[in-house]
Parts: structure tokens; sequence; C-alpha cells
């Protein structure tokens, strides 16, 4: 079968085909899209590039509370994502249009919705549940339900595969524009760091991350901040972008080297955060054989690697810095007489997309 992936993003969007289930590379590349509204996808050049497909795989950042697995998308499916686009009002609206474009240059052709909660759908209500009003949460629905899950999915299969299946307690740390960090038992996730929307957590590249509800509260309530500014400025306009005024990491590391003081600070901000997740997860495990780097910054900034488990080698984790400074595809980075292994995966969404559409059809 040939698998068309559509990684629908808040400003691009990727596309691959892959030849399943050999789980062959056959084409890929990677489009813009306008970051602020839903505008119809042209799907015609891509049409050209990837030839006959048999289905179309899409990524939903959200399935809210209905959608657990993949599943082919039909006016019922259609109406039910409609309906949860308020839970993730940045990606849901492009990923839909993106449904709406493949529909209308692959007629006929299945398609297949992937959703990055269905991973985290094994985590236990004391991991799910929120200290709120318990109305909130049986009434409305409100809980936690992890993100990233087609990216942790892979990697947790894939660190399996280079360490022996024995691998199945792991954190997963998948760092990049959006961030977050999975604890893995026995294959499964058990706690990770995003919750209710792909805002909590880690501090991000626009995103805020964690902050006090209790800001939020006081900055509409004595500054006449409305709901939709707060969202943009949580969602657009926090995080790195929010302390410096790039959303880029590696801008920020640059100007950090020449001596830029605000830069430094935000480094530090966001590189305490994510050890605080990372200290955050490790609880939730009583062992741990590896953990996973993946993801743009995961899997490119060696310096960051380093500064991230400089503070946990007390426990283990450790790199082996030759090995870190210049890995090649997946890679350990770990000495061999380490007891935890770290890992580079490279990031596969699609992959693991591909196999559920081929899962779901067959």
């Amino acid at each position: 079968m040939r698998i068309l992936c559509l990684n629908t993003g808040s400003s691009s969007f990727k596309w691959s085909v892959l030849g399943m289930p050999q789980e062959d590379l056959l084409e890929q590349g990677e489009e813009p899209l306008d970051p602020v509204s839903a505008s119809p996808i042209d799907l015609a050049t891509i049409r050209a590039k990837a030839g006959p497909v048999d289905a179309v795989a899409h990524r939903f950042v959200h399935g809210g509370g209905r959608f657990n697995g993949a599943t082919v998308i039909d006016a019922g499916v259609l109406e039910s994502l409609a309906a949860i686009e308020p839970l993730d009002p940045t990606h849901t609206p492009k990923a839909l249009a993106g449904v709406a474009a493949a529909r209308e240059a692959f007629p006929g052709v299945p398609q297949v919705a992937c959703f990055d909660t269905a991973f985290h759908a094994s985590l236990a209500p004391a991991a799910y549940t929120y200290a709120i009003p318990a109305r909130w949460t049986t009434e409305w629905g409100l809980r936690r339900f992890g993100f990233h899950g087609l990216s942790v999915a892979y990697a947790v299969r894939r660190a399996s595969e280079i360490l022996g299946q024995g691998a199945q307690n792991l954190l997963v740390c998948h760092l990049g524009s959006g961030s977050s960090i999975t604890a893995v038992r026995s294959g499964r996730s058990v706690d990770t760091t995003m919750g209710f929307t792909p805002l909590e957590g880690l501090p991000m590249a626009t995103r805020s991350g964690s902050i006090d509800p209790g800001l939020l509260l006081y900055v509409m309530r004595e500054k006449g901040l409305s709901a939709a500014e707060v969202e943009r400025a949580l969602e657009q306009e926090s995080g790195l972008r929010g302390l410096t005024g790039t959303a880029d990491l590696r801008e920020i590391l640059r100007r950090a080297d020449a001596g830029d003081e605000a830069a430094r600070l935000a480094y530090a901000i966001w590189l305490a955060g994510v050890r605080r997740g990372f200290g955050a997860m490790l609880a939730a495990l009583d062992s741990l054989e590896g953990v996973v780097f993946t993801g743009g910054i995961g899997e490119h900034q060696p310096g960051v690697r380093r500064d991230i488990l400089a503070p946990f080698a007390w426990c283990g984790v450790a790199l082996d810095q030759a090995s870190n400074r210049e890995p090649r595809g997946d890679a350990c980075l770990s000495s061999s007489s380490q007891r935890i292994a770290v890992l580079r995966i490279q990031a596969r969404e699609d992959l693991t997309m591909a196999r559920e559409a081929v899962a779901t059809l067959t």
C-alpha cells in the first residue's frame, strides 16, 4: 500500500509517501501554512509528486475524549472532529482543511485520522484527573490528555529495536517548537508533561508552558485582557519568543554565546523548565532503561542535551560526550558501561501514522 501522510502543524505541513508494509519512504516534503488562519490547502503539487495512493493519513493533535485510536474519516467522524475544535483551535482547523483538500485531490481514497492523544489513553485516573471541582471532570470532561503521542509511539518502538525488547521503561523527550516529556512504563504512557491542551508543561518556542492560573485571573481581572487576548499571548507571544523576540532556540544560543544577557536568561529559564519536567517524569517510574531525545531540538542540539542531563548524573543518566557531539542517525549517546542508555532518535510521526492507517484499513 502507498500511504500519503499529512502532518499539519501551526505554520507548515509535512508530507510523505510510504510504501507499506515495507515502510519505504518514497517521497516527502514540507509546505508553508498561514500561521493565523485555516486557509485552504492546495495539494495539487503534492498529488503530482506523490502519484497514486491507497490511503491518506492525517495527524490530529487532539482527539478529545472520543478518539483513542486511528479511525476512518466519514461524515460522522468529521462532525465529531469539528465539535472538539475548541479544545485545539490552533491545529484542528488546519487538519480539517487538510482533510478537505485530500478528499478533493484524491477522490474515493480512504482518509484516516491519527491522534497524538491516543498514545496517552493508558494514563491512569490519578495521572489524568485535575484537582478541580468534580463536576468539571464528570460533566464537562476536563482532564489531562497528553500530546506528541505519534512521535512518542515511534520513539518507544525504535528504542526497543536498538536496546532490545526488554527496554520498555523510558523517558521520551520530544523537544521542538512544541515540547513535552513522557514517562513510559512497559511501553505505555503513565505520565506526561502536557495536559488538557498542548499549553501545559515545558516552556516552548511561542507557548508559555505551565504558569500559575492565578496569574491569568489577575491579568483578566485587573488588566482587562479578554480570553482571546490571553489565548493569543500564551499560544503565540510567550515562551522563547516572549522572552527574546525570537522563537528560534538556535538564534538564542548564538546570542547567548555572544554575551547577550537576555538570551542567556531565556535559555536558563527554558532549561530550568525542561529539567523540572524531566525530574517530574522520572518520579513517575520505578525503573529506567533509557532516555530518548527526539524532535528538532532533541535531535540536533548536543549542547542542549548535555545541559539537560547534567543534574541527573547522580541517578545514572549520563552522556558519552564524543558520541553526543556527532551522532549519526538513530544512535546511542551513552557508553556501553552505563546502566541507563541515552538515545537520539529521529522523529517519525509519519511512520506511526502509516502503520496505524494500514492497521485500520486491513
